[in-house]
């Protein structure tokens, strides 16, 4: 069996979270004004990209969608002892940039929200948080590229 059917959550989680942070990549890149200006919301059916309420809805509920599902394996995490987690991060580089990516994006989202904070301030949350992300997208890449390590079974085979 695969360590996908002893993760918790299962093959659902890891298509929650594949779909969440897909969506969250997209409709974040989506905010910034370059699906219009590079032609993808004349795609038909894709108009909708150029509309930025639309895309921060989405923004917002697969970030909520993220969040909901990363505090239910932090929470399983301390239950579980050596569970093969098949979704989410898995090593402190990718905490480090979810970590990142949710301060930032709560200090975005109190901006929204009308909280005053100084001009140099919102330039460095918007460089964190897009750096992070676009950090946190190459190195899940790398992830699902770079071949998966062979189990060691030298010792057990005499």
């Amino acid at each position: 069996m695969s360590a996908v059917s002893y993760s918790p959550g299962g093959r659902v989680a890891r298509w929650f979270y594949g779909i969440a942070t897909g969506f969250a990549l997209f409709s974040g890149f989506g905010q910034m004004p370059i699906f219009k200006r590079y032609y993808l919301a004349d795609i038909p059916g894709l108009a909708w990209t150029a509309d930025y309420y639309i895309t921060s809805d989405i923004h917002y509920l697969a970030a909520a969608l993220l969040l909901g599902m990363l505090a239910w394996r932090l929470a399983l995490d301390t239950r579980t002892t050596g569970a093969a987690w098949s979704w989410g991060p898995r090593t402190w580089w990718g905490w480090t940039l979810l970590g990142l990516l949710v301060i930032s994006g709560a200090a975005k989202v109190l901006r929204n929200a009308g909280v005053f904070l100084p001009p140099p301030l919102i330039m460095v949350l918007d460089f964190t948080h897009l750096g992070s992300a676009m950090a946190f997208m190459f190195t899940g890449l790398v992830a699902l590229v770079k071949p998966k390590p062979k189990p060691n079974l030298r010792g057990l085979v005499s």
